[in-house]
């Protein structure tokens, strides 16, 4: 069996587009993309809500999900690093898993079979 892992990004969504270049440069073609919200370490905000002050620290976020088998993973750490780090709180985190399976639910292909795209019929 192949070796597949998961990688999870949660960052800011200002820089996804340029992100997403460069992951295609290296071979990633597939990725779902989730809005979140989230806290940190990031300072809330203050927000005026019908003229009262409200300070809210749960910002705008967004979770990407690559899953890879021959791309290297450290290529995508590469990518992650050039194009979301501003060295700022608030850049995001990275989760790496292994993957002990992945089944295409319309085929039933697994692993690696499972990844790739087929022209339909």
């Amino acid at each position: 069996m192949t070796n597949l892992t998961k990688i999870e990004i949660i960052t800011r969504p200002n820089r996804f587009e340029a992100f997403q270049k460069e992951l295609a440069k290296i071979g990633v073609s597939g990725l779902t993309v989730t809005k979140a919200l989230g806290t940190g370490l990031e300072k809330g905000m203050i927000e005026l809500y019908r003229g009262n002050k409200k300070e809210t620290n749960i910002h705008e976020r967004m979770k990407v999900e690559i899953v890879v088998s021959t791309v290297p993973v450290e290529d995508v750490l590469r990518v992650v690093k050039d194009t979301l780090r501003t060295g700022e709180p608030g850049d995001g985190k990275v989760f790496i898993y292994p993957l002990s399976e992945v089944i295409k639910i319309s085929t039933g292909e697994t692993g690696l079979d499972a990844l790739k795209d087929h022209p339909e019929n």
